[in-house]
């Protein structure tokens, strides 16, 4: 491992291509209702959900599964579940190509301190209606997870909207606190779905938390040109591919970030396709009633100082300079002319400041975060080193997938030097998946956990499999350890594309 000044501007990435199914996009930076994040358990050690998405069980393909391993005082165990909708007392049925588990999250949904966890299970038919998609919710007690279950859908009573072919519901998720009442509220992206007779413009439906979980009471959907929420919905922006939770206005309430892949009203002038148009960031704030469109934000990778064809990736949300207010790190890729660069925008009481940004210099500067070339593609807000400040982690995303970069925060922002581990010290230089975080059982520092669906559990069986770094005080690399459907005590077996990683549980 070693240590690197960073100085200029990011330069080309290539982005690793991985066919697989669709992962789970957001990453809720908050655990409201009192539980540990991810402790379905209430040990007060963080447990550890991963996708099995292309499990094939009982004959079923691609059904789908969650994995679940629980925390102990010194880290991820063998103790784990295995759930699927086979399993008995859970809801639903075994069905090919489900991919039950594609998007993951926690939160506790009913305040009781025991993490639950949302599963996505976007191809799902609902009837006759195909890929419809829906979302599983498992409740957590004293004992983990249990078969206590709610399924959701647009055919739900009070859940907004009409299930259609092809929705798929649950593509996306993120949870937050919206209306701040304690109980944690799910919000979930339908990227794929029409409004009216035009397709795949995309939603988003947030359903709230109560003292019984959650609940379609209250529940609203989002989209472009409704209820104050600028521009108007396109065919295929797919608003809502990407979604982030936290508080960027410090008032106490968690705000919704929503990208889209493409929105027309950032089309270059001249140009007709949408390939050509940048992603939209919408800011949706929290209320004393939820997410409330009037007043959000709405602006264009453009407005912050790039130029055209702008793509925003992975996100996070998270206070990176200790102000009390969450801020928001994306990568933008943009395409002419190509280049990636990691974006940080710091939380103020208005929002998300808007305007063109410098390169970082600064902690505590809103500005481009300069990475070395093959950086980017993945990235995570996490607390790596045990000092009490939030670091920001980069993984390269190129082909090779060989390492990551630990940026370690310095109570102001962000430090100025970076830590590069390369993955191929600890045999993981296949490596070419997600990333996330989870707090560390027992300590201070916390486990980063890469995600390799399209992995090697051993040669030629390319199954998937889940690496945990536990940080270190000179956020290096600590202790590594490596799971997949082979480790000993677990249940299932490794076979030939089940994607284990395709998502993880995060907070």
């Amino acid at each position: 491992m070693r240590h690197v000044g960073v100085a200029g501007a990011a330069v080309a990435l290539v982005v690793g291509v991985m066919v697989a199914p669709p992962m789970g996009g957001g990453v809720a930076l908050a655990a409201p209702g009192g539980a540990v994040p991810c402790d379905f358990d209430g040990d007060g050690f963080a447990d550890l959900a991963v996708s099995v998405a292309g499990e094939d069980l009982r004959g079923v393909r691609d059904a789908g599964a969650v994995q679940v391993l629980y925390g102990s005082a010194t880290g991820v165990t063998a103790r784990d579940q295995l759930w699927h909708q086979g399993r008995r007392g859970v809801k639903g049925a075994l069905e090919k190509e489900d991919h039950f588990g594609a998007a993951l999250v926690c939160g506790d949904f009913d305040a009781d301190g025991y993490a639950d966890l949302a599963i996505g299970a976007p191809d799902e038919n609902v009837g006759s209606i195909r890929d419809a998609g829906i979302v599983q919710v498992l409740y957590g007690g004293p004992s983990g997870l249990t078969a206590r279950d709610q399924v959701w859908h647009q055919g739900k009573p009070g859940v907004p909207g009409t299930n259609e072919a092809g929705d798929r519901f649950g593509s996306r998720l993120a949870v937050g606190d919206f209306d701040g009442d304690g109980y944690a509220d799910l919000a979930v992206g339908i990227p794929e779905e029409d409004v009216g007779s035009v397709n795949d413009a995309g939603t988003v439906t947030v359903l709230r938390g109560s003292g019984s979980g959650l609940t379609a009471t209250g529940s609203v959907k989002l989209r472009q040109g409704s209820n104050g929420m600028p521009s108007q919905p396109g065919r295929y922006e797919q608003f809502g591919t990407r979604l982030a939770a936290g508080d960027v206005n410090g008032d106490g309430r968690d705000d919704l970030v929503v990208v889209g892949e493409w929105d027309a009203d950032f089309l270059a002038s001249g140009y007709a396709d949408l390939d050509e148009a940048s992603s939209p960031v919408h800011v949706i704030f929290g209320s004393p009633v939820g997410l409330d469109p009037t007043g959000s934000q709405y602006f264009s990778p453009e407005a912050l100082g790039f130029t055209r064809y702008t793509y925003v990736g992975q996100m996070t949300v998270a206070d990176l300079n200790g102000d009390g207010l969450d801020d928001l790190a994306a990568w933008l890729y943009q395409a002419s002319p190509s280049v990636a660069r990691i974006v940080v925008l710091h939380g103020q009481r208005t929002g998300l400041h808007i305007g063109p940004l410098p390169s970082a210099t600064t902690p505590g500067v809103d500005g481009l975060l300069s990475v070395p070339e093959g950086y980017g593609g993945n990235l995570v807000a996490t607390e790596f080193n045990g000092d009490g400040v939030t670091d920001l982690v980069v993984s390269n995303r190129t082909r090779e997938g060989r390492s990551f970069l630990v940026f370690l925060g310095t109570g102001t922002g962000l430090g100025t030097t970076f830590i590069e581990s390369e993955l191929a010290a600890f045999g993981w230089a296949g490596y070419d998946g997600l990333m996330d975080a989870l707090p560390l059982s027992g300590g201070t520092h916390e486990w980063l956990v890469l995600g390799a669906p399209g992995g090697e559990v051993r040669p030629g069986l390319v199954a998937g499999w889940v690496g945990v770094l536990h940080g270190t005080a000179a956020g290096t690399a600590g202790r590594v350890a490596l799971w997949h459907q082979d480790s000993p005590g677990i249940k299932g077996g490794a076979e030939v594309a089940d994607w284990f990683g395709a998502s993880v549980g995060t907070r």
